[in-house]
């Protein structure tokens, strides 16, 4: 079948790979009709060998489609079933799946991260034609009827991570009606979090981004205000809705030094910042814990546990109250993989997130 590897720093490569195989008992084989390039996958791109990624490993993380076999042990998953597959594989048993917690599953690990997959077998990615998903059951979930035809996986795809990832970053930053909520980052992250804001009734969402067609986007979902940070500050936007006083809420769908350090100087006290972005792994943000103890600032969010939010979700996207789909801008066919990676890692105009149909 053909899959997309990591060929090194740079390099991906839409190759021919072993089809996956049954190897366990809870195993279960999924025909993929549609996966997603994440921001996520670009740091592999751009640095995989020192995160300790070999060359050939699969890659891809976002992935729904048809359960093609089970194995013996699989009892809530058949075959036929549509199914959304989260980022994180995990047992739905364990101390820490029993608490909503699955990325912290004692034995889990990640679709399409090398360094984050100890279960048994190859490293198995979702940019590909069939993936093989172990613990099927506590891992993949079953699409709602009235969305599971392929014509709803640009609906359904990004309740695989970016969502979910989303949603957990405006839970964390505990948003209520009447707050002004800053959200920093105008990627499918951010975008989605100004959309899923919406849901709580705050006063104003502020989306902060440098690139307009995105800004447009983030209006379009939900920002009340946006703030093009390559021509204007968010500063005098902020003040202006906050009598001065500062942001109740910011959600950092980029976690940066200087994002850490705006989210610092902009949050009022007693306010929360929510911290959701990957760039962490690049080098984590020195936070200034005098300033966080002043003023009482709770600083929360980590990686979305999307298994666990699935049940609040559906609902709200089968409802049209939530629709992610404006967030995948591009879908390409599999095999123009390295097309899809160029569009996302040049941050091509028009462009947030990419789409990959194997059946095209």
């Amino acid at each position: 079948m053909k899959g997309i590897v990591f060929e090194g720093n740079g390099t991906m490569t839409v190759a021919t790979v072993p089809d996956p195989t049954i190897m366990g008992p809870g195993d279960a084989i999924v025909r993929v009709t549609k996966a997603g390039i994440c921001g996520s996958d670009l740091h592999i791109l751009n640095h995989g060998e020192a995160f300790g990624f070999e060359h050939g490993c699969r890659i891809g993380h976002e992935f729904v489609g048809v359960v093609e076999e089970v194995g013996a042990a699989v009892r809530t998953i058949t075959v036929g079933d549509k199914v959304c597959a989260p980022f994180w594989i995990s047992c739905g048993e364990c101390h820490f799946c029993t608490k909503g917690l699955h990325t912290s599953c004692l034995i889990g690990g990640s679709f399409g991260f090398q360094t984050f997959w100890p279960v048994e077998g190859p490293v198995q990615g979702g940019q590909s034609e069939f993936v093989r998903v172990p613990m099927a059951d506590g891992t993949l979930d079953r699409v709602p009827e009235s969305l599971a035809a392929d014509s709803h996986d640009h609906t359904v795809l990004p309740m695989t991570d970016v969502l979910p990832t989303a949603y957990h970053a405006v839970r964390c930053a505990d948003v209520r009606p009447g707050d002004n909520v800053v959200v920093v980052g105008d990627g499918a992250v951010g975008l989605l979090a100004a959309h899923a804001c919406t849901l709580f009734d705050p006063n104003s969402v502020i989306l902060c981004g440098h690139h307009p067609d995105r800004l447009k986007i983030g209006a379009h979902l939900g920002a009340t205000h946006t703030v093009d940070t390559r021509a204007d500050g968010a500063e005098h936007t902020i003040a202006t809705l906050s009598d001065g006083f500062g942001a109740d809420r910011i959600i950092l769908a980029i976690a940066s030094p200087e994002t850490m350090s705006f989210a610092m100087e902009q949050i009022q006290p007693g306010g929360t910042i929510s911290w959701v972005g990957m760039e962490v792994f690049l080098g984590a943000p020195v936070i200034p814990w005098d300033q966080a103890f002043l003023k009482n600032i709770t600083i929360s969010g980590g990686v979305a546990p999307v298994k666990h939010y699935l049940p609040e979700l559906w609902p709200l996207l089968e409802s049209g109250r939530l629709d992610p789909s404006p967030v995948l801008t591009h879908d390409l066919p599999l095999s123009e993989g390295t097309e899809g990676y160029a569009v996302m890692s040049s941050r091509q105009e028009g462009s947030v997130k990419v789409a990959l149909s194997p059946g095209a």
